[in-house]
């Protein structure tokens, strides 16, 4: 009887999943939020609901924010945050979750919130061991390359911001990766572009050599400690370094290899 009774009840969530998709992707929001009331009815405790009242609320905000400064309507945003954070409040364990609440906070420049979450994320991706699940809490595909994936592009996007004021942000969130991921490459080299961005070019060095010494074959890394010597006109090293870049390119990093060859020519 018990095993019905679960059956039937995932049965029911599917449906109401199903149809609410449907209605949202036909812009029918009348028909859409009358499901999402009677899902809530039939199946409060349904994660997949805190995920469609997510994604109501959101298409909401961008029909109502057309003509505000970044296409949302900040009532429904509220909304939006308020339906994922209790979602991610009650499982934890969700990636999808989280990383719809990254996006949206970004989407607003609600930068500060924005940062904690990414903090939150990472404490949490240890706590776990990088177990991430996604819909219907199956296991999240290359969970580790997809947490390490969303990390970056957030990094990205406050450095593509140009604000000075963001840098510390950036380089709070290297220092947190690597505080559980010692041997993450991308938070030294993330660090060191904001550190030539401040024209702080020793500090740069410093962290593109602490990662070399970790991967010392990498070329990337002999790319971009060649290019800050040759901003600080240490022409040798810079040299040496392109050299460096060029003898360990693989196949599949050609076009790094081209362009190390050209600083050359350049020098």
């Amino acid at each position: 009887m018990f095993i019905s009774t679960l059956c039937f009840i995932y049965a029911n969530a599917q449906s109401f999943r199903d149809d609410f998709g449907k209605a949202l992707n036909a812009k029918d929001m009348k028909k859409a939020e009358a499901i999402l009331k009677a899902w809530d009815l039939d199946n409060a405790n349904d994660p997949e609901l805190y995920v469609a009242f997510f994604n109501f609320y959101t298409v909401r905000s961008m029909e109502a924010g057309m003509l505000s400064a970044n296409g949302y309507d900040v009532s429904n945003s509220k909304q939006a945050l308020e339906y994922i954070s209790e979602g991610i409040e009650r499982f934890p364990i969700r990636l999808d979750m989280r990383i719809a609440k990254i996006y949206m906070l970004g989407e607003l420049n609600s930068y500060q919130a924005y940062v904690e979450e990414i903090l939150q994320l990472i404490a949490y991706s240890d706590k776990i061991k990088n177990n991430w699940k996604e819909v219907d809490f199956l296991l999240v595909s290359y969970p580790v390359d997809m947490f390490f994936g969303v990390v970056a592009d957030c990094q990205e996007n406050l450095f593509l911001k140009e604000d000075p004021a963001l840098f510390k942000d950036i380089i709070r969130i290297s220092d947190e990766m690597l505080k559980y991921y010692p041997k993450h490459i991308q938070s030294h080299i993330a660090s060191s572009t904001v550190y030539v961005a401040q024209k702080e070019y020793d500090k740069s060095l410093a962290k593109l050599m602490e990662a070399l010494q970790i991967e010392p074959a990498n070329a990337i890394l002999s790319f971009n400690i060649a290019y800050v010597y040759e901003i600080k006109g240490d022409k040798a090293n810079a040299k040496k370094y392109y050299e460096l870049s060029i003898t360990n390119c693989s196949d599949k990093e050609e076009e790094l290899k081209e362009a190390a060859k050209s600083q050359l020519k350049a020098l």
